[in-house]
């Protein structure tokens, strides 16, 4: 059997469509069209249905990709792990959520160990999609709700309440979240946020910022400027409470804790590359403090 035929009926069922996955592998629409009959006419059945809206695989097409693909894909890895000899080289693509800025330190480090690796790094609020965005691996902050990725924990990351010395002592340091809330609060919001509220342990208090946004750099702005108190995540301010540009407000309570991991999809077996990233991102946590 053709395995080159076999890698391009893969890539067609990924596209969607013939002239999808022309654009993706620079292979003419003639050439994939001729190779998947090939495969049709080798296996003696019908992988594809076709439509003008595009291709989708008939029930055996479907039993063929999710069975083909692992083996080429480690065929593949073996080859160039063979061809290699033990240097990585090649593309690692990961998503890493907004104004997170430990991670850059982290990718510096990781491309220094291995300078043949080429890092793409998608950084927004839209979760991505692994499988549609050709991304290895994602960080994703907060619980998981899905079986369909196999996730690494990596850490938890803390929230904390931070102000200038001088506006802390403006406001008499507050005590709790009730004395805080009369502070001037510069606070996230996301598009499709709607009330405010803080929670620690059972106190629950509604707040009303003054300014709020998407952007923790911008909201770290507000609170180094001393317009306000923000809530903010200990890797971002942690120097700036070091150097004592800004205090701890509320230290003693319940922090906001969300766990962080790493998420790759769990029906593809990750590349050389991609095990190699998330062991250093073990092995580099694992020496980075917080607190």
């Amino acid at each position: 059997m053709d395995l080159n035929a076999t890698k391009l009926f893969i890539a067609v069922v990924q596209a969607g469509s013939f002239s999808a996955a022309s654009e993706r592998t620079a292979i003419p629409i003639s050439t994939l069209v001729r190779k998947v009959n090939e495969l049709e006419r080798a296996l003696g059945v019908q992988l594809l249905e076709r439509s003008k809206k595009g291709v989708r695989p008939t029930y055996k097409g479907q039993q063929f990709f999710e069975q083909s693909r692992p083996g080429l894909e480690l065929l593949e890895e073996a080859t160039k792990t063979v061809r290699s000899a033990h240097k990585l080289a090649g593309k690692l693509r990961i998503s890493v959520p907004p104004d997170f800025t430990i991670w850059w330190e982290l990718l510096h480090a990781f491309q220094q160990r291995y300078p043949d690796i080429k890092v793409f790094c998608h950084s927004g609020e839209r979760v991505v999609d692994l499988f549609e965005d050709g991304i290895d691996v994602a960080l994703r902050l907060g619980e998981l709700h899905t079986e369909d990725v196999i996730a690494k924990p990596v850490m938890n990351v803390e929230a904390w309440f931070v102000a200038t010395p001088e506006l802390a002592e403006r406001f008499g340091h507050p005590q709790t979240l009730a004395a805080l809330a009369t502070c001037p609060i510069a606070s996230w919001e996301g598009l499709n946020s709607g009330s405010f509220e803080w929670v620690s342990g059972g106190e629950k208090v509604k707040f009303e910022p003054f300014f709020s946004s998407n952007n923790t750099q911008g909201l770290r702005h507000y609170a180094l400027s001393g317009a306000g108190v923000s809530l903010l995540f200990d890797f971002l301010v942690k120097p700036d409470v070091e150097s004592g540009k800004l205090v701890r407000l509320l230290p003693s309570y319940p922090t906001h804790s969300m766990p962080l991991h790493l998420v790759y999809v769990r029906h593809k077996h990750p590349s050389a590359i991609t095990l190699a990233y998330l062991e250093f991102c073990a092995e580099w946590v694992s020496q980075y403090k917080i607190g």
